[in-house]
């Protein structure tokens, strides 16, 4: 297996840096094609070029909802993915569920101790 190189700006993840790490290929669908290209903050030229088969991006740029395990046990894109993980985004994903932000749980207090959870 060759190891694919990411080709996000600022990625330098390839199997052989990153052996648990999947890459996979730019889509061949023009429309979805676009929308990755745009998403990597690429744009096709002299200096790069998309080419299905040999264009890869690593699974590090997908929200785990994204991904899911064949039978097979190899791990798939769902249809409409689109890479939304990156260094300039703060590796945002939109999640299932809710997630409150350490701000707004930052009232919270935790006893660290038996005695002080009972006195409560």
């Amino acid at each position: 297996c060759p190891a694919h190189h990411c080709s996000v700006p600022f990625c330098s993840n390839n199997k052989q840096k990153v052996p648990y790490m999947s890459s996979y290929s730019i889509p061949n669908d023009k429309g979805l094609r676009a929308r990755w290209v745009r998403a990597i903050r690429r744009d096709e030229g002299k200096a790069f070029r998309v080419l299905y088969g040999s264009t890869y991006v690593c699974s590090h740029h997908f929200c785990p909802e994204e991904i899911y395990t064949c039978p097979s046990g190899r791990k798939r894109l769902k249809k409409d993915a689109v890479p939304s993980r990156f260094s300039w985004n703060n590796w945002v994903c939109s999640s299932k569920r809710p997630r409150l932000h350490p701000s707004a749980i930052s009232w919270l207090v935790f006893p660290q101790t038996f005695a002080e959870f009972s006195s409560i």
